[in-house]
């Protein structure tokens, strides 16, 4: 199993967006695939017709938890309030046990595992960095978000000396408006500035994205004109993240 997580300490970039996405993509290339929300619950309403009852905080407990034998291709373990405790738990501790429980997934024939992170650096984040196999950091064409590039690749190349098998997937241009000049504006600053650390993929700000995603699908099942671009922008980012990665049927 390959793990990925979907990082940027700053909130509302479209990390949940990207991470459904990407877990709806590799889902359909036919790879067996768990999406888990250390978030707030957003993905977790977006796949809740994927959900086990199975909660995301679950991978963070000394007891390791009864995993039931499987077979969808798209499973969900979902945020839950207890999450709110991992802020007080032991870093080593955190990383041993998220560790040893995530493997009780990939003993069950799991493909890929998209993680999807808060909009902090704290004990979730850097756990779930320190046990991945590769992470994604999208950034919004907003200065308040670029401003934040710098501090993200740190805390990546920190987690990358904790874990040297950690491979960085590249920042990706998100929710640009192309009628924006300032977002146009922006988005050749970050490309010409950090041309070696950019995903190759830009992903426009569109609204049938949401709209997708508040019915629990991929932007690519709307039958809505606008939402082709977006599917294959989205699709993009996917066949990014599982060529980088090595991850095929």
């Amino acid at each position: 199993m390959k793990t990925l997580v979907i990082a940027n300490g700053k909130g509302g970039v479209g990390k949940t967006t990207d991470a459904a996405h990407i877990g709806f993509h590799a889902a359909d290339r036919g790879l067996k695939t768990l999406v888990v929300d250390l978030d707030t619950g957003n993905l977790s309403k977006t796949m809740r017709h994927h959900r086990l009852e199975i909660s995301a905080s679950t991978l963070f407990v000394d007891e390791p938890p009864h995993v039931p034998s499987f077979d969808q291709t798209l499973s969900l373990l979902h945020a839950d309030r207890l999450m709110a405790n991992v802020i007080y738990m032991d870093l080593e501790r955190a990383c041993a046990n998220f560790r040893v429980n995530l493997d009780l997934f990939a003993r069950q024939g799991v493909d890929l595992c998209v993680i999807d992170t808060p909009a902090n650096i704290g004990i979730a984040t850097i756990t779930a960095l320190r046990c991945a196999d590769a992470v994604i950091s999208p950034v919004e064409m907003e200065d308040y978000s670029i401003e934040g590039i710098k501090d993200m690749i740190r805390v990546i190349a920190g987690a990358k000396q904790q874990n040297s098998r950690l491979q960085f997937l590249g920042l990706v241009a998100n929710r640009v408006d192309r009628r924006n000049p300032r977002h146009l504006r922006h988005l050749q600053e970050v490309q010409a500035a950090h041309s070696k650390l950019m995903a190759p993929v830009v992903v426009g700000l569109r609204t049938s994205v949401a709209e997708a995603l508040a019915a629990g699908e991929p932007v690519w099942k709307s039958r809505k004109t606008t939402a082709r671009a977006a599917g294959a922008e989205m699709r993009a980012l996917g066949e990014h993240v599982l060529g980088v990665m090595g991850v095929a049927k």
